[in-house]
């Protein structure tokens, strides 16, 4: 599957390449290697047999979708506007490497091809040592704002001051962001932007008898839920400012694979070969990616790895072994506490998260999630082989993808693990139910 192939096959409705390290990728990666007939008859097979709304075309600048390339062009002006000194760039809490990778990659294209200096906001109470790599452009300014309270919001505004230009990528809704930082600083921008790849929600909310939607910036939103991580729409912005994919920065290149490599789970979930394209040109521009998987996920502190052999400690499983599932019990909160004492907050959070998402990698279980107390309710994240976990996030007003999802459910007086067997009892059903369908069309 290649770029050249893609776009060779007129039907599909792929934008023509604009760069010219994408018309020659097929040359560059491998000037040996003649295409076939047969590379045009998969990029054919691919939108017939999986169709896509938008399709993203690494460094061309924009998905093929009009409203993509319009709202592009939209922000890259406001970037580009001399007007527009003071930019602000942020993810959302307890960041993960799309977060990351997203939040650096926008700070470093911007400041590259304006010059403008950038502030990156990392939500938490320190800067992830494993991430250090991707902090070393002097004029990306990295500021650790430890959230507050929606009424610290003139705190946040005062501390931080007015900015003209305030982006949120990879936060699908404003409860993921620091409230003070959404309220006083997002909110407060002469500009807002939002670059996100989690799917689109509008709900009617009842408490305030109106519509609300996860489009919160102001100024511009650009979801493309197609896409596995924020970080490949990233890559869109390239040519659009004026830059060429072999120029740019280091760090900048090592964010947009980062945020890929972590959000897939090392490309297991990436759904589409243009992933692994877009992948393929961002090695053939320089990243190293021994090094990344190093960096990102490696030389790993015993502390973190202590947690994670707790978390594994901890797994359940349903009566019927199709779920497995971990309670954040005592035990774990010490764990990650011991992280944190020694430094790795953030490191022994994300280590009983990634024992969640390979549950479902484990012989028999088709879903596994983690859940933890959040107020009066049962906060779940949850991943699958291949049933929809999104449908029934929406049925307890959380969202995701068909394949992670996150969301809450009230435990009503009930304790935690009551609140589980319960979910539990209804999600076996629904599986059961999902196969029994499948079997049928087979």
């Amino acid at each position: 599957m290649n770029v050249n192939a893609i776009n060779a096959v007129k039907s599909t409705n792929y934008a023509a390449p604009k760069s010219n390290v994408v018309k020659n990728a097929q040359s560059d990666i491998k000037p040996t290697f003649q295409y076939s007939a047969l590379d045009k008859m998969s990029a054919l097979g691919m939108s017939m047999v999986q169709p896509r709304k938008t399709m993203s075309v690494s460094f061309t600048g924009w998905a093929p979708e009009a409203h993509n390339k319009e709202t592009i062009e939209k922000m890259v002006k406001i970037m580009k506007d001399p007007k527009v000194q003071r930019v602000a760039v942020s993810g959302h809490t307890s960041p993960d490497g799309d977060s990351f990778g997203t939040s650096f990659a926008m700070a470093n294209l911007i400041n590259q091809a304006t010059g403008k200096k950038v502030d990156v906001f990392v939500f938490g109470d320190k800067f992830p040592e494993h991430y250090n790599y991707l902090n070393t452009n002097p004029d990306v300014n990295v500021i650790v704002h430890k959230p507050g309270k929606p009424e610290d919001a003139d705190k946040a505004a005062e501390k931080y001051g007015k900015y003209d230009l305030a982006i949120a990528v990879d936060c699908a809704e404003t409860k993921l962001m620091a409230p003070d930082y959404r309220k006083g600083v997002m909110n407060k921008a002469t500009y807002s932007l939002k670059i996100d790849h989690h799917p689109y929600k509008e709900e009617y909310n009842e408490k305030w008898g109106r519509t609300v939607n996860n489009k919160y910036a102001k100024t511009a939103n650009l979801i493309d839920s197609s896409l596995p991580a924020a970080a490949e729409i990233a890559m869109q912005f390239v040519e659009p400012l004026g830059l060429k994919p072999e120029e740019l920065r280091k760090e900048t290149k090592d964010a947009m694979f980062t945020g890929m490599l972590t959000d897939t789970g090392c490309f297991k979930y990436a759904g589409t070969p243009l992933t692994f394209e877009d992948a393929a040109l961002l090695m053939k521009a320089g990243v190293n990616n021994r090094e990344v998987n190093l960096n990102a996920l490696g030389n790993t502190p015993k502390v973190v790895l202590e947690a994670e052999k707790v978390a594994l400690d901890k797994i359940q499983y349903s009566g019927n072994g199709k779920i497995a599932y971990i309670i954040e019990d005592a035990d774990i909160k010490a764990a990650k506490k011991a992280c944190k004492e020694a430094g790795y907050a953030q490191e022994g959070k994300d280590a009983v998260k990634n024992v969640c998402g390979r549950l479902p990698e484990l012989e028999g279980v088709e879903v596994g999630f983690k859940v933890a107390e959040f107020g009066g309710a049962a906060a779940l994240s949850i991943r699958s082989r291949s049933f929809d976990v999104s449908e029934i996030a929406r049925q307890y007003g959380g969202g995701g993808h068909k394949n992670a999802a996150a969301f809450q459910i009230p435990k009503n007086g009930r304790t935690t693990e009551e609140t589980v067997k319960a979910f539990v009892d209804e999600l076996s059903a629904k599986i059961e139910a999902y196969e029994a369908n499948n079997k049928k069309v087979a």
